[in-house]
């Protein structure tokens, strides 16, 4: 297969960008409830659906990115992507204004939050789009928690341009060996079926119970080391079973090889193309992914006015070299044991976890967090105010899921209230 592995390394490596020329750009996904607090359907039926929702927002999307629809008809909007943060916001806000004005006309509710608070994924439709219907086919088969990923889960995901092939695997690695930091510092999952869930990282908790084939972290899946994690990432991707493929037709089908047997078998005959590769790489749910760019994808859905923060640590770690090379020095000094263990801690949302090098989960919050702010004061673009308050928030008062389970304790109202007003 060596001749297919270069084919994909070179789609994955097709649109690298000079050293000046990288741009950032996020995919927010949230909730949409009606004035009773349900859900409203992703498929057309004889009220307002998702499907109706989504079509009134690309009608008046003023080429603002893209909208599109998870399984359980969360709205995912894809931004155009920026040089840097502050235009980015100018974006996120332009785009949270059209939702906005369409949402009070119908008299609907969105919510940022990693989880549905309230119903349970077996009484939320899925969307009638065959690809989703296969996935479902496929979750039934693997771990416990399929269902709620599809259906109840919402997240932001920060994408990257890749400049060249070390720079993508500085941040991969990177990206990979922080993400129980990543998962603690933006944790967003407080109640579920309408109960609190303590100290329970839930939408972490449903990702890693999902498909472990495909998902979880890529130290997971033995790529442990930033060296040649390029080659170990396309080496396991072509080893992952497949869910579906394109036909000649670029329409969705089912398949039951694997996604290097599907590859291949076009390959052989001359009819391997771009979009079957792509198609192929869109099937690999790990919390780092590689398109023809990095996609990192571990943080949850937070309130809107947090929703740069996790872009805005993450562009701190990884966009100067001296930065980069301080984490990868570090990271690379713990051995199978230690990153094993420090994966686990990503499960509980506890900063008194005990960690690597004799320092405690909170200890390295810090240092890592301190390092981003360190690289956003080097990027010199004023950027540091996405991050620096809410980090200094998450420090003294712990993760805002956390948060909130307390004040709604204290608070003598429903759920729904708490949550919506």
């Amino acid at each position: 297969m060596l001749r297919l592995q270069k084919k994909i390394k070179s789609n994955i490596l097709s649109k690298t960008v000079g050293v000046d020329g990288r741009k950032i750009g996020i995919e927010v996904e949230c909730f949409i409830y009606n004035k009773n607090y349900k859900r409203i359907p992703v498929n057309q039926s004889n009220e307002y659906c998702a499907t109706d929702l989504l079509q009134e927002l690309n009608n008046t999307s003023n080429n603002n990115g893209h909208y599109s629809l998870e399984p359980g008809g969360q709205i995912e909007w894809s931004s155009p992507p920026f040089k840097n943060i502050n235009d980015l916001e100018i974006s996120l806000l332009s785009y949270k204004r059209i939702l906005d004005k369409i949402l009070r006309k119908r008299n609907l509710k969105s919510l940022y939050i990693g989880v549905d608070p309230f119903h349970d994924p077996k009484n939320i439709d899925l969307i009638n789009e065959k690809k989703y219907q296969l996935m479902n086919f496929n979750m039934e088969k693997k771990d416990i928690l399929g269902k709620w990923m599809m259906r109840n889960t919402s997240s932001i995901q920060i994408n990257y341009d890749i400049i060249d092939e070390k720079d993508a695997e500085e941040i991969m690695f990177i990206s990979d060996c922080i993400h129980p930091i990543s998962s603690y510092l933006f944790s967003n999952s407080p109640f579920r079926l309408g109960e609190p869930t303590g100290e329970l990282n839930l939408r972490n908790h449903i990702w890693e119970n999902t498909d472990k084939d495909r998902c979880r972290s890529l130290f997971d899946h033995k790529m442990a080391h930033p060296d040649n994690i390029l080659d170990a990432y396309i080496d396991f991707a072509i080893g992952v079973p497949g869910i579906f493929r394109i036909d000649d037709n670029l329409k969705i089908q089912d398949t039951d090889l694997t996604l290097g047997e599907e590859l291949e078998k076009k390959l052989e005959k001359n009819e391997l193309r771009e979009e079957d590769i792509q198609i192929a790489l869109h099937q690999i749910f790990t919390n780092v992914r590689l398109k023809s760019l990095i996609e990192v994808r571990d943080f949850d859905c937070l309130p809107f006015k947090y929703i740069l923060s996790p872009v805005a640590f993450l562009t701190g770690l990884v966009s100067e070299k001296a930065v980069r090379k301080k984490l990868i020095n570090e990271f690379i000094s713990w051995n199978v044991e230690e990153r094993t263990l420090w994966n686990q801690k990503a499960s509980i949302l506890d900063a008194n976890q005990s960690g690597p090098r004799n320092r405690t989960f909170f200890d390295w919050i810090k240092w890592v967090g301190e390092i981003a702010i360190m690289g956003l004061e080097k990027r010199e673009h004023s950027e540091t105010k996405y991050f620096s308050e809410y980090y200094n928030n998450i420090i003294k008062n712990g993760p805002i899921g956390i948060q909130a389970q307390k004040e709604f304790k204290s608070s003598s109202l429903s759920l729904e209230e708490f949550i919506f007003n």
